[in-house]
Parts: C-alpha cells; structure tokens; sequence
C-alpha cells in the first residue's frame, strides 16, 4: 500500500475522469438504439426499468471475473476481506446510487424530452459541490468552485440551445430527475470518506450487483410485456453494461483519493459527449456549432477549477 495514489496526479485525473466520462457519455445513444431495437413503446416504463436491471446485473458479473482475477496476487481485492461493515456499506450505495437513482432516472425519461433530462442530469453536480463540505472536513466551497461551474452548467445550456430547452416543471419529469441527481450525490459524497478501506472495484461489483436486483424484481413484476430480444440487442447490452462496469470501476478509483466537488465539475463532459455521439450514430440528431461551443465552456469550467490549488489528505488506497 502506498502513501499517494497514481490516481491523485492531475494529469491522471483528468485523463481518466475523462474517459469514465467518455463511457457515461456514450450511453446516451446505445441506450436509446437499445430502446429501439427492442420495439419499446413510450410508456413502458416498467420494461424500460426491467432493461436497466439486466444491464446493471450483468455488469456485476463482469466486474466479479475481474475481481476472481485480481484476487489471485492481491488480497485486498476478496471479497473475503470485507466485515459485516464493509457489506452493510455496499447494500447502502448499491440502493442508492443503482436502484434509486436509475428507477426515479427512467421514469423521468419517459415524462421528459431529452434534452431537459441532460441539462438536469448535470444538477447532480451543484448538488455534490455543495454537500460534500458537510461531509469531508477538507473539501471548503469557494468562489473558484462556483464560478467553475457555472461556466461548465452554461456549456451545457449553450450546447442544448437549439434542441427544444424549455421551462416547464413536472414531478414525474424534472422532479423525478432531481431526485436522481440528489442519490448521485449522496453516494459520490460518502465514497471517500466511508469507502476508505474497500477497492474501488469490489465497490463497483457491490453497488452494481445490489442496485441491480430490485430493478430486476420491480420491473419483472410489473412489466408491461416480455422483451424483444435480438442480435443487435443483445449487443447493445453487453456494450451497455461494459460501459457500466470499466466506468464505475475508473470513477471510484478517483472519489476514494480526491474531492467528489472537485472531481464533479467532470460529470458536466456526459451531456456534451452524448450530444456528439447521439449526432453521429442517431438518425435525425445534428452535431452543431452549439455543442462546440458548449464543450468549450465546459473545458474552461474544468481549467479553473483544477487551478484552485487546495491540498487534500490523501485517503486509504488500494493500490492494483
């Protein structure tokens, strides 16, 4: 084990932050294609969430071969080195971060246009700037954070201008999408400071593996009708659920090292990467000069909150 993480070094982080952003991003467009190529209808929220279940689990599975792997020439990474403690903690996030977050997140989906559910999706991240302080002593909020993002949330709002960005307020719709984005919070704010002494993968396997059943059992009971599976489907999903796995596996490997505020400002790249990528592989979705411009001010938002300059006591790490 070592004192300081390869994981801490800003080159690092910003790499890797944006790769794990990069997937997120990315599943914009193959969860709607895998929408498609399943024939569900705008109402079927219930299958959609079933959807969600099988994803979620069988990342779980992929993240358990890595760990059978690993485990081989790293203790630290059985799932024989977890205590009751450690259990109860993953049983935590799992329901908040899969179940939770992504049940309120589908329904939302199904009330919401797209381009309201991006900009909305980013409020997790005012949310995590603003409750991390009343979680980890060192992280203060300051002026350098604020105005960081508020350039990155303007990135998003500039590159969604001309896609039907209106006001309108729902509960079932942004309503529901807030409350996403508070569990996100939450979870990403109790990683650090709780997570200390378990890997970031066997972090990920738990969360993924209990967030999913409920999913799976909610959306089995109350499915409006069985899924339509075929080639391209069956691809969609094993993409979808890679995504999920090597995303959560990078991003926890950051949140046990650094600030969850710091590192949120990061979580602004998903809308501005899914906007490219719906452009490129959906029918009918342009790729504009709005968008340029919106990754722009998000990169800005990134470059002045990475020059704040705040020295942070360096968590428990398992190093792999």
């Amino acid at each position: 084990m070592q004192d300081k993480s390869k994981f801490q070094d800003k080159k690092v982080v910003f790499i890797t932050a944006l790769i794990t952003m990069f997937l997120w991003g990315s599943a914009v467009p193959v969860t709607k294609l895998s929408f498609a190529a399943l024939n569900m209808a705008q109402g079927e929220i219930f299958t959609r969430i079933h959807f969600a279940g099988i994803r979620f689990f069988i990342a779980s599975l992929l993240v358990f071969g890595y760990l059978q792997i690993k485990a081989r020439n790293n203790p630290e990474l059985s799932l024989k080195s977890l205590n009751k403690k450690d259990w109860r903690f993953l049983l935590i996030i799992g329901v908040l971060r899969i179940t939770f977050c992504y049940f309120f997140y589908y329904i939302a989906l199904a009330n919401i246009s797209g381009v309201k559910g991006a900009v909305l999706v980013s409020s997790s991240t005012f949310v995590t700037v603003m409750i991390t302080p009343f979680v980890v002593r060192e992280d203060k909020f300051n002026r350098g954070k604020l105005f960081a993002l508020i350039l990155g949330f303007s990135g998003i709002i500039v590159a969604n201008i001309d896609k039907g960005f209106d006001l309108n307020f729902t509960w079932l719709g942004e309503g529901f999408m807030l409350i996403s984005g508070i569990f996100t919070a939450l979870v990403e704010t109790l990683i650090k400071p709780k997570g200390k002494g378990i890997a970031a993968p066997i972090i990920s396997w738990g969360q993924l593996l209990f967030g999913s059943i409920p999913l799976l059992t909610i959306g089995y009971l109350r499915l409006e009708r069985k899924l339509e599976w075929n080639i391209l489907a069956v691809a969609l999903l094993i993409y979808s659920a890679f995504i999920s796995a090597v995303a959560f596996i990078l991003w926890y490997e950051l949140l046990k090292v650094n600030d969850a505020g710091e590192l949120a400002i990061y979580r602004l790249f998903i809308p501005i990467f899914g906007s490219i990528l719906s452009a490129l592989l959906i029918p009918g979705e342009n790729f504009t000069l709005y968008i340029i411009f919106g990754l722009i001010l998000v990169v800005l938002g990134i470059v002045v909150l990475n020059t704040v300059g705040r020295k942070i006591k360096p968590a428990k790490f398992t190093e792999l």
